[in-house]
């Protein structure tokens, strides 16, 4: 959806609906740097999701210095496809995400994970690269 259709469409009705309640968040899996325009209008937004598709750059200019978390969610692929953590490409990904979102209050999330190979060992080791990078 253009930006202009999702400001146009879609903007005024979450606006009605979460003026309605407290803080929010908002995302999912969708790339949300395109409705960024709109979306930092919500005066209640506490939380927006960054999915692998968003412009984490972007985002990170855009948050910096502000209430809004940046709720990251690396791609799934690390921990659910392959037998073999790629520990390089994990890193990366992270080192990218906390470059991004310095000066930002950041989150991580992994979601959407099926299946992890029966491999225990490769979830703890993933999260311990997490947390080393953020640290």
């Amino acid at each position: 959806m253009s930006p202009c259709m999702f400001a146009e469409f879609m903007f005024p009705y979450y606006k009605q609906i979460s003026d309605r309640f407290g803080l929010f968040a908002y995302g999912c899996c969708e790339a949300v740097h395109p409705q960024w325009d709109s979306i930092s209008k919500f005066e209640n937004l506490r939380k927006i999701s960054i999915s692998p598709w968003c412009d984490q750059e972007f985002m990170g200019e855009q948050l910096r210095g502000r209430k809004i978390i940046f709720h990251r969610k690396p791609t799934s692929h690390f921990i659910g496809v392959g037998t073999v953590l790629d520990e390089d490409a994990v890193r990366a990904d992270i080192r990218r995400t906390v470059t991004a979102a310095q000066g930002c209050l950041l989150e991580v999330n992994q979601r959407d994970v099926y299946t992890i190979n029966n491999d225990e060992e490769k979830v703890r080791r993933y999260v311990e690269i997490i947390r080393e990078e953020c640290a």
